[in-house]
């Protein structure tokens, strides 16, 4: 069961592949019954397991006591179905953030040690702040330099975390340093916490166009048309404007800020344009 739930990308999946592994052991198991078990119609079972549909929430518990969850492991799927139903960004990001709480704990080790270095922002922040000048555990000045401030306990608790990460280390004067981080070959093992960081991001964003001068921070965009040739092309410039500001940035000496260059290529319109214009 453990290596099911604690690996899943998401509920439905838990649920998919639990169904399969109990039809092996019991051919006579079907979603029909599964769906009786839990006082669901078996259509609608079926549409949840594709995607279609939602699980209730009050049909949370009883999938647990179906499926055997207790403790740890029936809150961890609790949230996998919270986090799936998230209607603002904040709420998905709590969520995800209890999710790592506890996959921390299982009795199962992460494929990715280095996974929860995306679990917040705060910990890229810390970890760029640190070129920008000298600190020891100066943590509630530490906290004073980001945006949003954040508090004494908060920086001490990321920078626990960077240095048990192998991604920052103190130097001989007492001071912390940035260092290179143990990475693992597991590709993919991130995506989902990428995600999160992402949303982050984003969430950054809308509190420094509300709470910061705009001549404290950048935000611009541009809406285009363009057919799927250009397209490709302006992919590519994000990523050799990317490549070009990471350049840049390794060149300065004596940095002063951390900012966060955001870019997105985001669809307003269009899927399906040629099949609604086509004449006949």
């Amino acid at each position: 069961m453990d290596d099911i739930l604690w690996t899943a990308k998401g509920y439905r999946e838990f649920l998919a592949t639990w169904l399969a592994r109990e039809q092996e052991r019991r051919p006579s198991f079907s979603i029909r019954l599964m769906g009786k078990r839990l006082a669901l119609d078996s259509s609608l079972l079926g549409k949840i397991l594709q995607g279609e549909r939602h699980l209730a929430t009050s049909r949370i518990q009883p999938v647990c006591d179906l499926v055997g969850l207790e403790g740890n492991q029936a809150e961890y799927f609790r949230h996998l179905v919270l986090h799936a139903k998230s209607k603002t960004a904040r709420e998905a990001q709590a969520c995800f953030e209890r999710l790592q709480e506890l996959r921390r704990i299982a009795p199962l080790p992460l494929v990715d040690a280095q996974e929860s270095y995306w679990d917040k922002w705060i910990h890229i922040a810390l970890r760029s702040l640190l070129t920008c000048g000298n600190f020891k555990d100066d943590w509630a000045a530490m906290g004073d330099l980001l945006h949003p401030r954040q508090s004494a306990k908060a920086v001490k608790t990321a920078m626990k975390a960077l240095e048990a990460l192998g991604m920052v280390v103190k130097d001989s004067g007492g001071f912390w340093r940035t260092a290179e981080p143990f990475v693992k070959n597991a590709p993919g093992t991130q995506a989902r916490a990428l995600r999160h960081f992402h949303r982050q991001s984003l969430l950054l964003a809308v509190d420094a166009l509300e709470g910061l001068d705009p001549a404290e921070r950048n935000i611009s965009s541009v809406t285009v048309t363009v057919d799927e040739a250009e397209y490709a092309e302006l992919v590519a410039m994000l990523a050799d404007l990317r490549s070009r500001a990471l350049t840049r940035s390794a060149k300065v000496d004596r940095p002063t800020r951390v900012v966060q260059l955001g870019l997105q290529l985001v669809p307003l319109a269009g899927q399906g344009i040629r099949a609604a214009t086509r004449t006949v």
